[in-house]
């Protein structure tokens, strides 16, 4: 009874650790104030080596673009992008991907009197071998 019991044991121990999920960006958030009622909202993105992320100005027909949206404030303008972009055209998808590897800051100039800013950034990561599923991710910055 005993060894069957340590080998369930096991095999699920073996088969639960095959099942984590697979997470290879990270976020920092931060808030630059720019004057009156006027703030910088940074996201700063770190992928692990091999992956990249889409720029906000990933063509239509590619995989899909990053997306910053706003909950509270008002966003000023488009969303900048400070980070090292990259082209390639793409076979699968027979456009010319845009995308940034190891990290990026994507910047958006917000209007608002609250006391904090909040939102969601959407994403889709890929590597040379398989790309994640789009993913929304919520954030809250205090002012």
């Amino acid at each position: 009874m005993k060894k069957v019991f340590f080998t369930l044991l096991t095999i699920l121990s073996v088969t639960f650790s095959f099942g984590q999920i697979l997470n290879p960006v990270k976020f920092d958030y931060s808030v630059v104030k720019k004057g009156a009622g006027l703030y910088e909202v940074h996201v700063k993105t770190l992928l692990e080596p091999k992956w990249h992320i889409y720029s906000v100005a990933n063509p239509e027909g590619g995989a899909e673009a990053t997306t910053l949206k706003l909950s509270s404030g008002t966003a000023v303008g488009k969303v900048k992008e400070k980070g090292l972009l990259k082209t390639t055209f793409d076979k699968e998808f027979q456009v010319n991907q845009k995308y940034y590897e190891s990290n990026v800051d994507f910047v958006q100039l917000v209007k608002t009197t609250a006391d904090k800013i909040t939102g969601t950034i959407t994403y889709m990561v890929c590597n040379d071998k398989q790309c994640l599923p789009p993913k929304e991710v919520e954030f809250k910055v205090k002012l």
